[in-house]
């Protein structure tokens, strides 16, 4: 992992889990003590974090951190449901024998996470990143990723009960493994579209209690 990619994930982390608040600004510097790696890798990571949506680089006022609202949530869905169920179905196709393992690997573990929603997230990721690397289309992942980013970021925002949230998307997400694994597109195609009609469930409860 080069020194830009460990500083996308630190950042990328503390955005995701409220270090940096949404609504904020921070000034480089400050970016650079909190993740203790230099300007060059830190501002690499900035510049690919504001493409993907995630901060806001604003010249002379520094970095925002943008507010992830509700209407703007089921526009990320609107796209990452078809996505996510392309992505599914490709991995079941073209994933090596060693990824099927993984995913096998990968779904045991999904059900056997207590409700630490920090360790959830970071395994989440992971599940993503295994299935994104599966479909061995580069121009699906560059799309992807960052959409389940930024509802990743949402979700553990707006999460107010981490147990069963965290029950019902670990299930979703190892019967998607599990497909793609098995080579059954369809068993994770419909996990797939299952997971993502919870996430505008759990938006819309998220905007109406809040």
């Amino acid at each position: 992992m080069t020194l830009s990619e460990q500083a996308y994930g630190a950042i990328e982390d503390m955005i995701i889990h409220g270090r940096l608040e949404a609504g904020s600004y921070v000034t480089e510097n400050q970016i650079i003590e909190k993740v203790g790696l230099g300007r060059t890798p830190v501002r690499e990571a900035l510049q690919r974090l504001s493409h993907e949506h995630m901060v806001t680089i604003r010249p002379r006022k520094g970095i925002y951190i943008p507010i992830l609202d509700f209407e703007t949530e089921l526009r990320i869905l609107e796209v990452r449901r078809e996505l996510d169920v392309v992505a599914v179905r490709l991995a079941a196709k073209r994933a090596t024998e060693e990824q099927r393992i993984q995913m096998r690997a990968m779904a045991e573990r999904l059900q056997h996470l207590d409700a630490d929603l920090a360790n959830y997230a970071e395994t989440i990721r992971e599940t993503h990143q295994l299935l994104a690397d599966a479909t061995k289309n580069p121009y699906l992942i560059e799309s992807m990723l960052p959409l389940q980013n930024l509802s990743r970021r949402y979700w553990v925002s707006n999460i107010v009960d981490p147990a069963p949230e965290i029950a019902t998307t670990a299930d979703c997400h190892a019967r998607m493994l599990r497909g793609a694994a098995d080579r059954d597109p369809e068993s994770a195609e419909a996990a797939a579209y299952e997971l993502n009609d919870y996430l505008v469930d759990f938006a819309t409860r998220s905007a109406r209690d809040s």
